[in-house]
């Protein structure tokens, strides 16, 4: 799992027993089904990423990217954080948190702005109507919208437009990628992070966030699927076009092979396990022909 540095934005320093806010200091929590991962990072005035402090726990009371167990769970989070805030010397009081499951589903949808005359360029505002009118969605009450990520613009029959503030025109289409997931599962993460002492800023999907650290403005224009193999789950994310276009979470993860792997050498699976992680590999070209598999 990748933990959301890219989206974070502040914690809190503790100072001589008092909590001071640094903006430069970011915090990110990524849960997964294996593993509970915080991160403390400093932004340099360079606008680089200094890593502070880490903090990674085994995961409890988290089943395929979604909470099953509200108090174990939260005991995981909070001792994820505890050992980030020792080895960053911070005290982490708020972070961006990552969201996994297969409840998550995508979609991409239009919105249309429309200019009145001639006399003014497209502005900000005309944006926002426009998104707005793209995320308003006849969703059921038991979903609800995480990310409304713009694609790209048409203004006036002229597709892929990057930014169409400052043109003029009298039609505004904005194509959007919506993220949704179940209230429920938003719900119950968002508790056991706040009942772990920390305030959720925003939740970010976890194939989001992974596209964020790995991939390049290029490999997105040229089309591109990042896949985020955890323990439980498989995230993927698409992009086309420098967009992206298409997003999903699977109920499949590294621990399905390994149970797999345990059934074929009747080993335990722990030792299989260590074994799937020193000598696996998802390159053939790195595998020796003479190997057998």
């Amino acid at each position: 799992m990748t933990c959301a540095l890219a989206t974070v934005r502040r914690s809190s320093e503790r100072r001589g027993g008092d909590d001071k806010v640094r903006d430069n200091i970011l915090a990110s929590i990524d849960v997964g089904s294996s593993k509970i991962c915080t991160l403390v990072a400093e932004l340099t005035p360079e606008e680089d990423l200094r890593i502070l402090g880490v903090g990674v726990t085994p995961a409890q009371g988290v089943k395929k990217g979604m909470v099953d167990n509200i108090q174990e769970a939260t005991e995981a989070i909070a001792s994820s954080v505890e050992k980030a805030e020792r080895s960053s010397g911070s005290r982490v009081l708020a972070a961006h948190v990552s969201i996994n499951g297969n409840h998550v589903n995508s979609l991409n949808n239009r919105g249309i702005a429309t200019i009145p005359g001639r006399q003014r360029p497209i502005t900000k505002q005309d944006i926002d109507r426009a998104m707005e009118e793209a995320q308003a969605l006849n969703l059921p009450t038991n979903r609800e919208i995480l990310h409304v990520i713009p694609r790209f613009f048409i203004v006036d029959g002229q597709e892929h437009v990057s930014d169409p503030v400052g043109m003029y025109g009298q039609r505004l289409d904005m194509e959007t990628h919506i993220v949704t997931g179940s209230v429920t599962a938003v719900q119950n993460l968002t508790q056991c992070v706040e009942s772990a002492g920390v305030q959720v800023e925003t939740l970010v999907l976890s194939p989001l966030a992974a596209a964020e650290a790995v991939l390049e403005e290029e490999e997105k224009r040229q089309g591109i699927i990042v896949a985020d193999i955890g323990g439980g789950t498989t995230s993927i994310a698409v992009f086309v076009d420098g967009a992206v276009f298409h997003t999903a979470v699977l109920p499949v993860g590294g621990y399905h092979l390994t149970h797999d792997l345990v059934a074929g050498l009747r080993a335990p699976f722990t030792a299989v396990g260590a074994l799937k992680t020193e000598y696996g590999s998802a390159l053939p070209s790195r595998i020796t022909p003479e190997v057998m598999v």
